[in-house]
């Protein structure tokens, strides 16, 4: 057969080179087998190694042929591994493609997320994740789709309200918020209408200004200030029209004058200063003149007499005053009092006649005789009228002194009282 390899295998050169080999890894078991086969035993005697060259050269064909052999296939446990390797593959794509199946199967979000969680690296992880944002998408479109007609169903303002707080940014917000605000408006005209109808009910100023301070922009805003005006006209009218008819029955100067004071710009002003002045000139004229001035120096000396002290010019200067006083209230209250207290009261034959005690004694038979008239009353005490002290104040000091006011007269230097 001849010799395997050639001399050059047992050269201290070789040898070397191949113990490098052998400590990097470069050569394994198998070649170093058939480098031991080769002529790589420990060196023997030249006449042993020609001895046994022909022995070892039939040893090492076998042997070399049997190491070829079995380094050509691999072991059985790499064997098996190679053969075990497409098997667990083909296992792993397997189950992918089943898991894969009954995910797609059942086609809910739960199916494919679980199908991502046990086959991270599988086939159809993009397309499991696609199928897990369409299947979300779908079901908020759903969601938004129900919620939307629920809210439409209802129609309220709450409805649609939730909605647009459920689905901010859902597809029909805008919507929502139209008809929100068209609820508004529609509740604010209800409003307006109701209150409106109210204030028509109700009639008053009251009623009316209530509705133009809630409802100020409101639909009837200007007819409510139309009929307040009217109203207000109304009231003055009617206040002006009794204000009137009240100084038609005192029928006084006094009460014609207040009148036109209250309504200077009212419907009967004109004749109201008519009827005081024929009334303040009937009076004039009813009115008898009597010397006041002689009458007040004898009544201010009988004063001085009876009191004491000189003031006799101050109290001629205050009972002057007094007696014009109660003239001019003569003449405005003239209408007032009956034909027969003028006769009994303003008396002009008597001593020292005194328009004071004139107007007293026609205010104390006016009273009398409407306490008379008037049933209500019973039998008395009577409260007898006062004069003011501002017309009369010595008839005011006489009356603190106990004296009643009555007509007068003087006999000699004493004052009579009767």
């Amino acid at each position: 057969m001849g010799r395997l390899h050639g001399p050059s295998l047992t050269t201290p050169e070789f040898r070397d080179i191949y113990k490098e080999d052998i400590a990097s890894g470069r050569v394994g078991r198998c070649d170093q087998r058939r480098t031991a086969m080769n002529g790589y035993p420990p060196r023997k005697p030249r006449s042993a190694r020609r001895f046994a060259f022909r022995k070892w050269a039939f040893v090492g064909a076998i042997a070399g042929a049997s190491l070829i052999s079995a380094c050509s296939q691999p072991s059985d446990s790499q064997q098996t591994a190679e053969q075990q390797q497409p098997a667990d593959e083909q296992a792993r794509k397997d189950a992918d493609e089943k898991a894969w199946a009954d995910a797609e199967k059942t086609g809910t979000v739960a199916a494919y997320t679980a199908y991502l969680q046990n086959f991270g690296s599988g086939a159809h992880v993009s397309e499991a994740s696609q199928r897990i944002v369409a299947l979300n998408e779908g079901a908020r479109k759903d969601a938004d789709e129900r919620a939307w007609a629920d809210a439409v169903r209802t129609g309220t303002a709450a409805a649609f309200t939730a909605y647009t707080q459920n689905f901010s940014s859902g597809a029909h917000v805008a919507e929502a918020r139209q008809r929100l605000a068209a609820l508004d408006e529609q509740a604010r005209k209800d409003a307006d209408e109701k209150a409106w109808a109210d204030a028509e009910k109700a009639g008053t100023a009251t009623a009316l200004t209530g509705y133009v301070q809630k409802f100020g922009s409101g639909a009837h805003v200007a007819e409510a200030r139309q009929r307040l005006a009217a109203l207000d006209e109304q009231a003055r009218k009617e206040a002006d029209d009794k204000a009137w008819a009240d100084a038609q029955k005192a029928g006084t100067s006094g009460a014609f004058t207040g009148y036109v004071q209250k309504f200077g710009s009212g419907a009967h002003v004109a004749e109201a200063r008519q009827r005081v002045a024929a009334l303040e000139t009937q009076g004039r004229r009813e009115v008898p003149t009597i010397d006041i001035q002689k009458t007040c120096q004898a009544a201010a000396g009988v004063m001085v007499s009876l009191m004491g002290g000189t003031n006799t010019e101050q109290d001629v200067n205050a009972c002057l005053d007094s007696e014009q006083k109660a003239r001019d209230q003569i003449v405005k209250d003239g209408a007032t009092y009956a034909s027969a207290d003028k006769k009994q009261c303003m008396r002009t034959d008597v001593y020292l006649p005194s328009y004071v005690e004139w107007l007293t004694c026609l205010e104390m038979e006016r009273d009398v005789r409407k306490m008379q008239r008037d049933d209500q009353f019973g039998a008395g005490p009577y409260t007898l009228p006062k004069v003011s002290p501002a017309i009369n104040p010595a008839a005011t000091r006489q009356s603190q002194r106990g004296r009643e006011p009555a007509s007068s007269r003087r006999k000699g230097s004493r004052l009579e009282i009767y």
